[in-house]
């Protein structure tokens, strides 16, 4: 794809990254105690869960990756691949609204983990109320402040430092503040080389070590039990800066790019939202506001060469309702309707790169060097409707139809969706679920010169069929099969007569599997799950008539976590992943790089023919529960990937110490994942 330089040197700014696991459940049962809000004040006993969980520093977003089908799409510390489907192909919503984004570049979720109260994963075939998305849905409820008197909380670890403020205001009017800093900056300094795990220095020299921050806060104003305001805001950044001498392994392969890098994004976003509760109804109505900004400048040479820059900005607002209604014991409707308005700066000075996620040679399509600022404005609208209907005691029927368009590419998609519930008993059911998706092409491939705007949206058809059971003792166990077709996915035309094009619609792709999870729910001082799943994905190029497996492809993943409570001061746990290795192209040559003179490019095989060893590892956790000089507090002793697995994510050449065309040396290189201990301390006063 054409922003290759940026997504290549901002994998090499983000080292020494943290991420964790974590995992999702529903809260099947609630009981209204005071006010309204109190139910939604809490933070569920699934969510509290996440938190404990090993490998997650906190952090129960990350328990996404100890899930069913959800692997990172590259490494440890990459995006969540969801079934077979791209990374960029899911959607974010972070209470009711779109989110910039929420995994930090360097590990860990923007969030709090004292502000989760629900977090939702829909893998595949979910309702109308979620448009322009055709991978997996990411729906992030955060609490409500609780009515109290103001406490506060400082959390500190190895990896992470921040603040949280929560209280009332007025009997109806309560609030809180978070705050938090990564604490990866003191592990560098200023100048300093980095080393390979064989203790060599690598050539990177750190000017601004990885970094990153982030901030949240609520106000909730309930006038009466009908009505309820909420005013939200959310922002998160990240950057890094780093030299890359001419012996750094980057450097060799790209001369051009020698020389100073600095890579930041971030984003801040508002949001008011009105909740109005009736005997028979429920109405929401949001508004909201995104602005972000992603930058990467690189090839700053210390000559006064200005190098190169990419630079995005995108701004959004949003328009959001939804109703809830309740005609009776048998018929339930659901009726949502958006508008979004939205507005992108692309401002740049580089090498265009004409390809795309089917590319395993992306690295080696340089184009011209471009230069040149675009803006694009468009608006996209979406309305759905849904009709649950409880035919009897046993089938359940929910039938919606959503309609969504945006003005760039001037399409309109009816997208009809279909879910059956069948409860043959009281602790055996069967789910049937099916639909149609679209979502516009990244942004990046409709704007003139470095995409083409002619390009159709995407589009998905996801079908799944699952059984579940519940047992005794709290015990339940579950399996669901899916599959999902993708169409009008990009084609890099680098290479055929009608390459002015830069992109066309002509990749369809596939992706199939069955996904098992046992699960016990905490009794007897104890709960985990395990979960095993088995996929396939693949992608076809049409103009070739050519199917290969797709990068992220990842057959096999084993998930096991068991957590214990010792006793009323002490728990711990384990949380254990083992998966296939994803799929990679060898490098079967070398060749001379024709821009410069004794440099070396690789020659690859069949793409995504091979795999990677296969990945695996241990996370452990323990904690204890603590006072401070009388206040309540807590210690965290956690270790991740306590068996220090060396996992591969990527094999190239050996560029130092190759010096001609025969000199095929490879280089295998790790994760960045060794073990990696860490501990915390949190008090609440």
């Amino acid at each position: 794809m054409q922003n290759l330089p940026f997504k290549l040197s901002a994998i090499a700014l983000t080292v020494f990254i943290s991420q964790g696991l974590g995992a999702q459940e529903r809260l099947e049962k609630i009981e209204v105690v005071h006010k309204r809000s109190s139910i939604l004040s809490e933070i569920t006993e699934s969510s509290e869960k996440l938190v404990a969980m090993p490998g997650a520093l906190g952090d129960p977003l990350q328990a996404v990756f100890a899930l069913p089908g959800v692997v990172a799409a590259g490494g440890s510390m990459s995006s969540p691949a969801v079934r077979g489907s791209s990374p960029s192909d899911n959607s974010f919503e972070v209470d009711f609204m779109p989110a910039g984004y929420i995994f930090h570049d360097f590990g860990n979720s923007i969030f709090n983990k004292y502000l989760l109260q629900d977090f939702q994963l829909y893998s595949a075939a979910y309702g109308t109320s979620y448009a322009n998305v055709t991978g997996a849905v990411f729906d992030v409820a955060l609490r409500n402040p609780k009515y109290q008197a103001v406490k506060t909380t400082l959390d500190f670890s190895l990896f992470n430092a921040g603040v949280f403020v929560e209280g009332a205001i007025t009997d109806n009017l309560a609030f809180y503040l978070s705050g938090r800093k990564s604490m990866l900056p003191l592990f560098f300094s200023e100048g300093e080389e980095i080393e390979d795990e064989d203790g060599e220095k690598t050539g990177v020299i750190i000017n601004d070590a990885p970094d990153d921050n982030d901030y949240q806060g609520k106000l909730v104003w309930e006038p009466n039990g009908n009505n309820q305001f909420s005013l939200s805001f959310t922002g998160a950044n990240d950057s890094a800066a780093a030299n890359f001498s001419q012996l750094a392994e980057f450097s060799l392969k790209n001369p051009e790019y020698q020389g100073d890098a600095k890579f930041k994004r971030g984003f801040n976003s508002q949001s008011l939202i009105w909740d109005h509760f009736a005997q028979n109804y429920q109405f929401k109505l949001g508004i909201g506001s995104l602005a972000g900004d992603e930058r990467l400048e690189y090839g700053k040479q210390a000559t006064g060469t200005d190098g190169f820059f990419q630079d995005k900005e995108n701004k959004q607002l949003s328009l959001k309702g939804r109703l809830n209604y309740r005609l009776n014991e048998k018929h339930h409707l659901l009726f949502d309707a958006g508008y979004f308005d939205h507005q992108v700066v692309f401002d740049y000075d580089m090498f265009l790169y004409n390809c795309t996620e089917l590319d395993p040679d992306c690295d080696l399509k340089k184009g011209e060097r471009i230069t040149d600022k675009h803006k694009v404005d468009y608006t996209s609208q979406m309305l759905a409707a849904s009709h649950i209907w409880q035919i009897n005691d046993a089938l359940q029927s929910e039938l919606g139809v959503q309609w969504h368009r945006n003005d760039l590419t001037d399409e309109n998609f009816i997208n009809p969706r279909l879910a059956l519930r069948y409860q043959l008993n009281d602790s055996n059911r069967i789910n049937l679920k099916a639909g149609r998706y679209n979502r516009l092409q990244d942004i990046e491939y409709l704007v003139e010169d470095i995409g083409n705007p002619e390009l159709d949206s995407q589009t998905a058809m996801h079908t799944s069929i699952g059984y579940e059971q519940d047992l005794a003792d709290e015990w339940s166990w579950s399996v669901e099969t899916y599959y999902k077709t993708m169409d009008k996915l990009p084609l890099g035309l680098s290479g055929y007569g009608d390459a002015d094009k830069l992109y066309s619609n002509e990749v369809e792709g596939r992706a199939y599997g069955v996904d098992l999870m046992v699960n016990k729910n905490r009794t007897d001082r104890w709960y985990g799950w395990f979960s095993v799943s088995y996929g396939k994905s693949e992608r076809t190029d049409l103009r070739a008539d050519v199917t290969r497996n797709y990068y992220a492809d990842t057959p096999l993943v084993v998930n096991a976590v068991f957590n214990y409570q010792i006793n009323e001061r002490w728990n711990g746990g384990f949380n254990f992943t083992a998966r296939s290795g994803q799929a990679y192209t060898p490098i079967v040559g070398v060749r001379e790089n024709p821009d410069f003179d004794g440099r070396f490019l690789p020659i690859y095989g069949e793409p995504f023919s091979e795999r990677f060893d296969t990945y695996s590892r241990l996370d452990v956790r323990f904690e204890r529960m603590t006072d401070f000089f009388g206040l309540d507090a807590k210690l965290v002793l956690e270790v991740m990937n306590i068996l220090g697995t060396e996992n591969i994510s990527h094999i190239d050449l050996d560029y130092r110490k190759i010096n001609s065309t025969s000199d095929l040396i490879l280089k295998e290189n790790e994760d960045d994942f060794g073990m990696r201990p860490s501990i915390g301390f949190s008090v609440t006063f």
